[in-house]
């Protein structure tokens, strides 16, 4: 991992998500400086990369799981380069990078899939990658083992956001490890690729992105959400969204490069329209997507119908785009998440002239 930190430094971050944890008592709310971490992603990946015409080659994505990245190095990524506000990304995908590099299939799947125990990171895996992982990383994880005293299960649980339902998931998600042939491939051009993180919020991007790169493609997956999302939502921070993406990220692609603008969750055309009829005849009915337990208990019906906050974002999210840039909807294979009846879930595709 480029950009890799010193082992004071590593010491300081373990401590400071083990405060954290801590002071959450298992609670965790938004994303910050030292935060939970997704072992898997929640999209259909390999639909949208599909149909992702650009050269891979420089690619900017979300942090996260680390798949959107690996699926960018299958399409021939040689530089990957994660953005996440969350510092302790950096650690995981680090550690995700060399585990794929160094063990057999089974190995992998058993250490960070997990799909049918939802129980990663054995530490006897850990174990066998552990002298290849660089030092800082590798001062990181063992004082984060020590602390919970090698529990397999208190681990996944405690650090990683809903791992079971994830796991149940990755067969969609991730298409890299189907196989022998596909998840040694997928090997071989992992120990080719060089990985860089990005440590700041999204708005951020534009002066931490290094002086002098550019990109052929660009994966935001569902970061739009974190950004209007839940009981804040309006149509403004959707403006916002997509003026900064016009003013500041396009201009970091290259010509013929692509971008997925965002992915949502249960969408699609039908959605779209019915939001759009609901919010002339209901335009503050939808329920929030962090309801109070009153507003639940006054517009719930809302969440079985699909008139809720996600949805009402996303329609304002493409409502905004349709003013400022053309765009292409790819349908994708539902992937675990929503708020509708839709049975599958979109990605929205820019594609740069």
């Amino acid at each position: 991992m480029v950009n890799m930190p010193n082992i004071v430094e590593a010491r300081q971050d373990a401590l400071g998500l083990i405060f954290e944890i801590r002071k959450s008592n298992g609670l965790w709310g938004d994303f910050q400086k030292y935060s939970r971490l997704y072992h898997i992603a929640t999209e259909d990946i390999p639909s949208y990369t599909n149909q992702m015409d650009s050269n891979f080659t420089t690619t900017l994505t979300i942090g996260g799981s680390g798949d959107q990245g690996i699926a960018s190095v299958i399409k021939g990524a040689k530089d990957v380069y994660f953005f996440d506000i969350n510092k302790v990304d950096m650690y995981f995908l680090s550690l995700k990078k060399v585990a794929m590099e160094n063990l057999r299939r089974k190995d992998f799947l058993d250490f960070l899939i997990a799909e049918h125990t939802g129980i990663i990171m054995n530490y006897r895996l850990y174990q066998k990658i552990q002298e290849r992982i660089p030092l800082p990383i590798r001062v990181f994880w063992d004082i984060i083992y020590e602390y919970f005293e090698y529990d397999n299960e208190i681990i996944s649980e405690e650090l990683f956001r809903s791992t079971k339902k994830h796991a149940s998931f990755a067969g969609t998600v991730n298409h890299y490890y189907y196989n022998n042939q596909t998840y040694y491939d997928t090997q071989a051009k992992v120990k080719q690729s060089r990985w860089h993180f990005i440590e700041g919020d999204f708005y951020s991007l534009g002066k931490n992105i290094p002086d002098g790169i550019t990109f052929d493609s660009m994966i935001l997956s569902n970061i739009y959400e974190y950004l209007n999302f839940g009981i804040n939502m309006n149509p403004e921070n959707a403006m916002k969204y997509v003026q900064f993406i016009k003013n500041v990220l396009l201009p970091k692609l290259n010509p013929s490069g692509n971008m997925i603008v965002s992915y949502l969750c249960r969408y699609n055309e039908e959605v779209h329209h019915f939001i759009s009829q609901k919010l002339i005849t209901e335009p503050n009915g939808w329920l929030s997507s962090e309801p109070t337990l009153q507003e639940f208990i006054d517009k719930g019906e809302r969440f079985l119908e699909g008139y809720t906050g996600q949805n009402v974002s996303y329609y304002h999210l493409l409502e905004s785009l349709r003013t400022v840039m053309p765009f292409q909807l790819v349908k994708t294979k539902w992937a675990g998440y929503g708020m509708s009846n839709a049975k599958e879930d979109t990605a929205i595709l820019v594609k740069k002239k």
